[in-house]
């Protein structure tokens, strides 16, 4: 029963294998007889950048036994480059040499990755298909399918092996440097890796050729089949290209013998797939006189396109690195160097969609490898997402704040507005409870008046008349028949001033004089700020003075009552 999320499962593992593609970085590490490179490559969206270069040599006519005899050598000298180089990294890409490798693409009957695995793991397909010299064991064995024909029910596999002895010379060599080793390829595939640096890539079908002291040969590679030809040259040839004194008849025969092998090589490849095929030639050679080595090629190979390989063309190179790269009169030493640096570390199976030759991984522990950088890179996406989480939670409490603090606010703002709205509403309320009061308080007292005090009546009728605004009586006595004593409280000086003025100009009052003025005291809701207490004596005319003895009125409030206590009470 298929899976309902195997779909979701599958487009997940595959983002999630590019992604740990983009992040692995990877130093990728030359170690030749004579010569240590490293190089160390990013890409971006313009191509790719040369981050790291550098190169040490090691020694001057060595072979590939001193790798083995010398690596002591070899790891001093790499620990020096890595400091010179300033690299960050330490996982490391390296290669072996072509000899040390078994590359074969072998057609064999249809099957499924799960029953290759299953014959691999019983140790019944290699020893059925391939005739090894030693025991299965001692081999480190790379393999993928290259194609599936169903109308044939065949597939065609490639092959690669090298034994544990070789491989673990050059990852002996990374570990003790420091370095980790996460890839071995073979040193032809790293240079056809170099390729992956070049914006315009492969131009049709290309041709390899490696032409040095240690290693010779052609590459071609069709639909990521791999055709390789080894070229023989006797060791007095080697030390001839090692010295570097090709000119002259030995030169030239050395140019003859190397290209007719070439051409025979050429020839082969052709006649397998029917027609010519071979667009372009690329050569890789530790050879100084570029311009030379060229001239030669092209002489004795007439009727192809030949070119030095140059890696570095396409690349973007920091100025802080022109010096290194300048050094070298001949750039196609550093190809395998930067092949190796374009590889990555195959965490979660991203290779499957990238066959053949570009995926050869010979390390005897790369499962383990993978497993630790799959813990990594896991880790890392679990980090980052809780980042993400812890993120959007953030962003998501202050855009709540924010809204929800803005809907407080606004309500705040209301609230305030409806305070003040209270407040003078309260204000005017007691305003008019006070003038309410006020005018009870004189209605209540001129209920008092009896009809045989029409005169008095007439006198406090005339002096409540010419009170002005800001002014409030406390109490009015007649001390004697002549004299008429107001006390009270009035807003300000002014309003005491302009009342004397006004009883001045009574007919009934002959005089009136301020007898006292103090400041105001005790709470009143009528009182300011500034209040005055005051006592004002006026002089009645003979014909408005009481006739009844003196006496004293005062406010009435409603637990009083003024009769039984005097005659009469005057407000």
């Amino acid at each position: 029963m298929n899976n309902p999320f195997q779909p979701l499962l599958k487009a997940f593992i595959d983002a999630l294998s590019k992604y740990s593609i983009k992040q692995e970085d990877v130093v990728g590490v030359d170690i030749t007889p004579n010569y240590i490179r490293v190089a160390q490559l990013s890409e971006n969206p313009d191509g790719w950048l040369l981050e790291k270069m550098g190169f040490k040599q090691v020694a001057d006519g060595a072979t590939l036994d001193d790798v083995r005899d010398s690596q002591d050598d070899y790891v001093q000298k790499l620990r020096e480059l890595i400091i010179t180089a300033n690299l960050e990294t330490a996982n490391a890409a390296i290669s072996i040499p072509i000899t040390s490798a078994i590359v074969r693409t072998v057609t064999m009957p249809l099957m499924s990755d799960e029953e290759i695995e299953s014959t691999i793991q019983y140790d019944s397909l290699w020893n059925n298909i391939l005739q090894l010299e030693e025991k299965l064991e001692e081999y480190s064995i790379f393999w993928q399918v290259i194609r599936r024909n169903t109308a044939e029910n065949t597939m065609e596999l490639l092959f690669v092996a090298s034994k544990l002895s070789e491989i673990n010379q050059y990852v002996q060599i990374a570990t003790r440097a420091g370095l980790n080793s996460v890839v071995v390829d073979v040193r032809c595939f790293a240079i056809r890796n170099a390729l992956k640096a070049q914006k315009g890539g492969a131009q049709g079908t290309t041709a390899l050729i490696e032409f040095g002291p240690n290693e010779n040969y052609v590459l071609i590679v069709t639909d990521d089949t791999p055709f390789i030809y080894d070229i023989y040259i006797s060791e007095a040839d080697c030390a001839l290209i090692e010295s570097g004194q090709l000119e002259g008849e030995q030169g030239d025969r050395l140019y003859d013998c190397f290209a007719g092998q070439v051409l025979q090589a050429f020839r082969a490849y052709e006649i397998k797939l029917g027609k010519k095929l071979i667009d372009q030639v690329l050569l890789v050679s530790p050879i100084q006189d570029k311009n030379e080595l060229l001239a030669q090629m092209r002489r004795v190979l007439d009727g192809y396109h030949i070119d030095l390989f140059d890696p570095l063309s396409d690349l973007q190179i920091p100025s802080n690195l022109n010096e290194v790269i300048e050094s070298e009169s001949n750039p196609s030493v550093f190809t395998s160097a930067i092949g190796l640096a374009v590889r990555k570390v195959d965490i979660f199976g991203y290779y499957k969609y990238v066959t053949g030759v570009n995926n050869v991984n010979l390390l005897p522990n790369r499962d383990v490898v993978r497993q630790i950088e799959r813990k990594k890179i896991l880790s890392k996406v679990w980090m980052i997402t809780s980042a993400l989480v812890v993120a959007v939670f953030i962003v998501d409490t202050i855009l709540y704040q924010y809204f929800f603090n803005n809907t407080l606010s606004n309500q705040y703002q209301t609230a305030v507005q409806i305070e003040k709205q209270v407040q003078l509403k309260e204000a005017s309320l007691a305003a008019l409870k006070a003038q309410k009061a006020k005018y009870s308080q004189m209605l209540d007292a001129s209920k008092e008046f009896k009809s045989d005090q029409a005169s008095n009546y007439q006198l406090l009728s005339a002096v409540n008349q010419a009170v002005p605004g800001g002014v409030w009586f406390s109490n009015i006595d007649f001390t004697s028949p002549n004299s008429l004593v107001i006390k009270g409280d009035a807003s300000s000086d002014q309003a005491i001033v302009s009342f004397i003025e006004r009883l001045q100009k009574l007919p009934m009052i002959e005089k009136a004089s301020l007898q006292n003025m103090t400041l105001s005291t005790g709470p009143n809701q009528r009182k300011s700020d500034g209040a005055k207490q005051f006592e004002v004596r006026c002089v009645v005319t003979t014909n408005m003075a009481p006739a009844s003895s003196p006496q004293s009125a005062t406010p009435v409030s409603k637990n009083q009552n003024p009769q039984a206590n005097a005659p009469t009470t005057y407000l």
